[in-house]
């Protein structure tokens, strides 16, 4: 970690401009950059940003278990299964060549295909 001396002028410039920033909506930041220096105001606004932080964690958290369960659930499906794939698409194969829709075909069988885990 550096220290404030060690940072560069453009550093510096960004830490004060964020401080200045969060002091319009946070006046206590600016008394405390006013009696502990930057140092002390950047960690505290460290600190009042830090549930904000969190509740974003949560919604990525949330998000990843979602899309953990989206894999698990196509990977253990009857329809990744190669003999059930084939029945369905032997038959969506056939429905398009009796009807020559492929809207006909797609609706007609693909609920048997995504259900058909629950099916079985």
């Amino acid at each position: 970690m550096k220290n404030w001396e060690d940072l560069t002028l453009l550093q510096k410039a960004l830490c004060g401009l964020a401080i200045v920033c969060v002091a319009a909506f946070a006046p206590e930041i600016a008394i405390l950059a006013q009696f502990g220096g930057i140092e002390v105001a950047f960690a505290f606004f460290a600190m009042y940003l830090m549930p904000l932080v969190r509740h974003v964690q949560n919604i990525y958290n949330k998000l990843n278990q979602k899309i953990q369960l989206a894999i698990v659930a196509i990977q253990t499906s009857a329809s990744a299964k190669p003999k059930v794939f084939f029945v369905q698409a032997t038959f969506c194969c056939f429905a398009f060549g009796l009807s020559g829709s492929v809207a006909f075909a797609g609706f007609f069988f693909m609920p048997s295909l995504v259900m058909n885990g629950t099916l079985v």
